[in-house]
């Protein structure tokens, strides 16, 4: 039986982070499996760690049908899901009336149906010790105006992954929701602007530093992981003030 690493939007930004952080404290995994759309990138990444048996596989998380085969190669491996990194996400950032229906249906199939799909899929082979890190947001913690999907989005990864950990818990399969503030990605690259003047104003984190994190506050046990003097600041602002206070001023950032 195989012990490995599940890793999903290993393609670019957060997900390549993973990678690196997951082979550099578990360098004793069988395989490391990266999951994303482009193939190219996935091969190109896999050639990086010849060292390491990382195995590419091509998929949009939005095709239903992925998961049975997804299920089919797993019945057949019958693997250990030590680690599996939920990360697959999209973000697109505008106000909900001007945003394309293409956009819109994406988040929420990538973020809705994809992440829930993933964890149902792999969860039949995790085990005592294993754990999941599911990408959150701080945009989970209070509705964002012109994240309005997104935000919405994110909240139902939140309450998913805190009633997901609280069922699992008895089998001893942790379950941590890391909820990041801005990260410098393609989808949100730092500096980028809207309508001439620069967006995404708030502290941009270091990855490799969140990344490894994680993976030691998801293997001990923790819920929630929320990376940033400032963005852990907000979580408790966000307990404490009204949303609609909230909304005000995080609209202004945006």
């Amino acid at each position: 039986m195989a012990d490995l690493a599940v890793i999903t939007g290993a393609s670019s930004g957060l997900g390549v982070k993973f990678l690196e952080s997951v082979i550099h404290r578990y360098p004793q995994l069988d395989e490391y499996w990266i999951i994303a759309r482009r193939k190219e990138r996935l091969e190109k990444l896999a050639e990086a760690y010849k060292d390491k048996k990382i195995v590419p596989i091509e998929a949009d998380l939005g095709d239903e049908k992925l998961y049975d085969k997804i299920s089919e190669r797993l019945e057949k491996n019958k693997p250990h899901v030590k680690v599996l990194i939920n990360n697959a996400g999209y973000v697109k950032s505008g106000m909900f009336s001007d945003m394309k229906q293409e956009d819109i249906l994406s988040m929420i199939s990538v973020n809705v149906k994809g992440m829930t799909m993933i964890q149902k899929t792999f969860l039949p082979y995790m085990g005592k010790g294993s754990f999941t890190v599911i990408t959150c947001s701080v945009s989970s913690f209070a509705p964002v105006p012109c994240q309005t999907v997104y935000s919405a989005t994110k909240k139902y990864i939140y309450y998913f992954g805190r009633a997901l950990r609280e069922e699992l818990l008895e089998k001893e399969i942790n379950v941590l929701l890391l909820c990041p503030g801005n990260m410098d990605t393609e989808m949100n690259p730092k500096g980028q602007q809207r309508q001439g003047r620069k967006i995404n104003r708030l502290p941009f984190l270091d990855m490799d530093i969140l990344t490894a994190k994680a993976l030691e506050k998801a293997e001990k046990g923790k819920g929630v992981y929320t990376p940033g003097t400032f963005y852990k600041f907000y979580r408790v602002v966000s307990r404490i003030f009204p949303s609609l206070w909230l909304m005000k001023t995080a609209k202004k950032f945006y």
